[in-house]
Parts: structure tokens; sequence; C-alpha cells
């Protein structure tokens, strides 16, 4: 029997151009495959978080809470300090192609956090 296997980083449809499925059809198809637990981890927000609650805890799936978040620095030369923003670069030959056709923005990396507790 191989151990359980739980997916850390899932996007929603709550994370515009980067997920579709709305958090029902993922919790159902989590349960489906047999796993106990799954994480929602939409892009700079926790938009579909109460029915991705409501949806876990109707299919007895436990849910794992958290963000995709982009990090910038404080200062406008860049310091060594770092927040989270939801803004995006208008500097195209900055920006590196990622999967999908959207843009990643080497000046802003991202984060995965979970809520723990």
């Amino acid at each position: 029997m191989t151990p359980p296997f739980t997916h850390l980083h899932v996007a929603s449809g709550y994370s515009m151009r980067y997920g579709v499925s709305h958090p029902h059809t993922l919790v159902e198809r989590a349960a489906e495959e047999g796993m106990d637990a799954l994480a929602l981890t939409d892009r700079d927000g926790v938009y579909g978080a109460v029915a991705f609650v409501k949806a876990c805890t109707k299919a007895g799936v436990r849910p794992i809470l958290g963000a995709d978040l982009a990090l910038t620095s404080d200062e406008p030369g860049g310091g060594s300090g770092t927040r989270t923003a939801g803004r995006r670069s208008t500097d195209a030959s900055r920006k590196t192609p990622a999967r999908g056709g959207a843009f990643v923005d080497p000046r802003h990396p991202r984060v995965t956090v979970l809520a723990r507790g």
C-alpha cells in the first residue's frame, strides 16, 4: 500500500487565469482518488475558502487553506525587506513566459503559505 498523498498547491477558479475548477469539483475529485486531505492555495487571496471548506466537510476530506502570494520589496530601490503584493508589472521586457501563456515577473517571486492550527 502506498502512503497517502496530499496536494498542497491547488488553484481553483477563484484564481483568475490560473485555475478553472470550482472548489467543490476539486474536492469531489480528491475524494474519488481516495485522498484524505487537500489544500486550496489560490493566487493572492482566499476567496474560495468558504466553498472549499463546506465541500471538504461534505466529502470527508480534511481542508488545508493557504495562498500563493507575490513578494516585493518595501523600499523603492529594492531593499531586503519583503511584503505581499498583488500588483503586476507593466514592463513586458522583464517578464518571462510561463506555462499557460501567463507571465512571471522575476522581480516579484511567489511563495505558497499554508495556514496552521
